[in-house]
Parts: C-alpha cells; sequence; structure tokens
C-alpha cells in the first residue's frame, strides 16, 4: 500500500475505496485484523470474535502490551473499583481547567520518583505525549535527529515541530556521530530522538554509547520508554535507569497502557523543561485521563514495587522462549526485549502463517507496511507475564509446523 499517500492520490473517495477493497479481499482470504475484536478484553487465553461471520474462537492471544498481566491483577482491579467510586468516572476537563485530581498529581510524582527526575508531565495518552512534547520542545531555528524506526507518535509530533529534521540508521552510533558532526554548528539546539526498545523489531537501543556523545557533541536527548518502564531496572524504572544512564537523558517518555495496563503517557525531566511542556496544546487542551484509569497506574505500580520478582520470571520466560525459537532456526532480527519478532518477508506467506496460527488456536496480527518497510513483515509475538510455559511450547509448535510447509524454515 505504499502508492496510498494523499501526495499521490488526493481524492478521498478514491483513497477510502482502494482501503475498502483491501480489506474486503483479505476478509474473503481468511481474515482481517480489523474484523476481529474481543469478546471479554485481553488475557493470554481469550474467545475471539469475527464480526463478518460471528464466529467464536478461543485462542492464545500474543499481540497486547501488558508484559507483567497486572489487567487482570485482583488487587488492581479492587483498587480501581474503590477509586471509582470515591472520585467518580471523568474528569470533564484539562489538566488547567481543574481536570487534575490528588490520583493524578500522585502519578507524576512517583514517577518522577522512580526515575530520578525533578518533575514528570502527565498525558492522557502515550500518543499526545509524544506529540505534543517533541513538536513543543524543538522550533524552526532547531534540528531533530531521530531514528528510523521511531515510533508513529514521535515522527507525527516531528513534523508539527516546523524543526529540521533528518533520520539516523536504525541504532547506528556512527551515523549519529556523523550527522551531529555535521550539523552542531547549524542550528540553534538538537535533539536526538529515539527508543529504548523498539516495537516492532524488539531491540535495544545503544543509550550508553548515545550518551558518551554529549562528551563531544551538544544536543538534547529524548528516549521513549515505552516499551521499557515497568520491566527493566529492578523496580521497573526503565532501561535508561538499568544502563545508568538516565541523568544524561534530557527527556524521558513513557506510556502507561503497556507494563502498568492502563492509558496515559508522561515526560519527565527538569523541573523548568516541564513547566514548559504544560504550555503545550497536547497538555493544555486534552481532558484528563479519567480517575479509574489514573488508579490503575497507581495500583500497578505498587505491584511492581511489592512483587520485583515478576519483572525477573517475565525475562526469564523471554529467554526460554527465544532459545526455543533459535533452536527451531527462527529469524528473530535484532530483538531482545519481550517482543519477538519472526521475521517473513513474503507477505503472502506471512497472511497465510497467521490465518493457519489462527485455525490452530494462536492469535497474532501480520505486522507489514506501513508499520515495518515493504520487504521486512513479520509476526509479533509480545510475551506477558501470564504466558505459561504449556502455551509458549504450544506456540513455538504450531509455528514450526506451519512455517515448515511454507519453507520458511
Amino acid at each position: 500500500m505504499a502508492y496510498l499517500k494523499r501526495e499521490n492520490i488526493s481524492s478521498i473517495d478514491e483513497r477510502a475505496n482502494i482501503i475498502q477493497a483491501f480489506i474486503d479481499k483479505e476478509i474473503q482470504e481468511g481474515g482481517n485484523a480489523h474484523d476481529r475484536y474481543l469478546e471479554n478484553g485481553p488475557s493470554t487465553l481469550i474467545n475471539v470474535i469475527t464480526e463478518h461471520s460471528g464466529s467464536k474462537k478461543e485462542c492464545i492471544l500474543w499481540c497486547v502490551n501488558h508484559y507483567l498481566s497486572l489487567n487482570r491483577n485482583e488487587n488492581v482491579i479492587e483498587k480501581t473499583c474503590n477509586a471509582l467510586r470515591q472520585f467518580g468516572t471523568g474528569c470533564g476537563t484539562s489538566a488547567p481547567s481543574c481536570g487534575m485530581s490528588s490520583l493524578h498529581k500522585e502519578i507524576e510524582k512517583r514517577v518522577a520518583n522512580l526515575l530520578g527526575k525533578e518533575e514528570a508531565v502527565l498525558f492522557p495518552t502515550g500518543f499526545t505525549a509524544n506529540l505534543g512534547s517533541i513538536s513543543f520542545l524543538a522550533g524552526s531555528r532547531d534540528l531533530i535527529i531521530f531514528d528510523r524506526e521511531c515510533h508513529s507518535s514521535m515522527l507525527n509530533g516531528i513534523t508539527l515541530s516546523n524543526a529540521k529534521r533528518i533520520p539516523f540508521k536504525h541504532n547506528s552510533v556512527a551515523d549519529l556521530e556523523k550527522k551531529l558532526n555535521r550539523y552542531q554548528d547549524s542550528y540553534e539546539d538538537i535533539l536526538v530522538v529515539l527508543e529504548s526498545a523498539y516495537s516492532m523489531s524488539g531491540d535495544l537501543s545503544p543509550l550508553m554509547e548515545i550518551t558518551e556523545l554529549k562528551k563531544k557533541y551538544k544536543f538534547y536527548i529524548y528516549v521513549d520508554e515505552a516499551h521499557t518502564f515497568g520491566i527493566y531496572g529492578d523496580k521497573g524504572q526503565g532501561y535508561c535507569y538499568e544502563l545508568g544512564v538516565s541523568d544524561e537523558v534530557d527527556f524521558i517518555m513513557s506510556t502507561l497502557s503497556k507494563a502498568t495496563s492502563s492509558v496515559g503517557g508522561f515526560l519527565a525531566s527538569q523541573h523548568k523543561y516541564c513547566s514548559l511542556l504544560r504550555w503545550s496544546d497536547a497538555y493544555t487542551f486534552q481532558a484528563c485521563l479519567t480517575p479509574a484509569d489514573a488508579a490503575v497506574i497507581l495500583a500497578c505500580l505498587d505491584e511492581i514495587e511489592d512483587n520485583p520478582d515478576m519483572i525477573r520470571e517475565l525475562h526469564a520466560k523471554n529467554q526460554y522462549m527465544r532459545n526455543l525459537l533459535q533452536s527451531k532456526r527462527f529469524n528473530l532480527g535484532q530483538s531482545q526485549s519481550p517482543i519477538i519478532p519472526i521475521m517473513i518477508e513474503d507477505h503472502n506467506k506471512l497472511r497465510m502463517v497467521v490465518n493457519e496460527l489462527y485455525q490452530e488456536g494462536v492469535y497474532s496480527t501480520p505486522i507489514v507496511y506501513p508499520a515495518v518497510k515493504m520487504n521486512e513483515g513479520r509476526i509479533r509475538l509480545i510475551l506477558n507475564h501470564a504466558h505459561s510455559k504449556e502455551q509458549i511450547d504450544y506456540t513455538v509448535e504450531a509455528l514450526e509446523k506451519i512455517c515448515k510447509k511454507y519453507q520458511i524454515i
């Protein structure tokens, strides 16, 4: 679908018709992610409903970023119900218009304390935390150098910033340094934007080497810890903390929809930068996340602090599954985190594998353009703490059988 860009096809109807034909074709051939939904929300074992047929199938779920499986934790659910009774449902307005409650303020204080930063700013979603922060921090006299695999929310923020923007090769410290050296005297400020773990490839950023560059060049570092906050560090502080580089990272961002099983996002930094971001449109003109969502976050932070073994157990399962897949000669790319991609470049084979896995009771979705490059299709298995060894074994066995059939391994 690379041709489906507004500069190539300007007609709303024409673009809509192309997309609808594509979806209809996929449904006829066995299924489309937009045609399926979960009967009772995410867990490791779920019922998937196919909308056009009304059929239901029990599956092991591999699509959800609830790394610690706290969305089903009884303590979290009970604390959330209590908060709902005390604080009501919605906030009704934005933070500066009195939408803030003591729950929201407590999240900001706890996050800042966890990360060792002076302050944190809470946003209603992780997407708008990135979009609002990046677009507001950098201006027309600045340069943003960003990793090519940065999330869409970051790319949208970069585009809205009006700053000059240049990508660097994924996880290439050498290419980043080359660009810093070339442009260090050409702009008022340089903001380097990257993720600690990349959502489509599951690989970790060379943060130590990147922060070392600050000894030679003047620039700010902005790190999205969406896929590491809560599951790296002894208390879930994140990958920057685990590597000991938090002080060198100027802006640490994360969503709160993954390890903390809620919604929302934050940006942690110095007090003055947080004050600046509270003037951004994304903060000023969005209603606060609901009290129930805030209560979930706080309850999840409690669980992580009280039960840090969850983090070690998750990584042990990650290593077990990786070893099993690699023993079967699957291509996992450069991945390391609990995001495990199975690289399948042929899109036709990829869709057939995904459809047959579904028939075997294993539910994942194909990752294709525009989420990745045209020739970099994959299945993405997102490991959660509640996945059992039996579920891992069954999934790998089903993958092996189907991928051998299509000569992928």
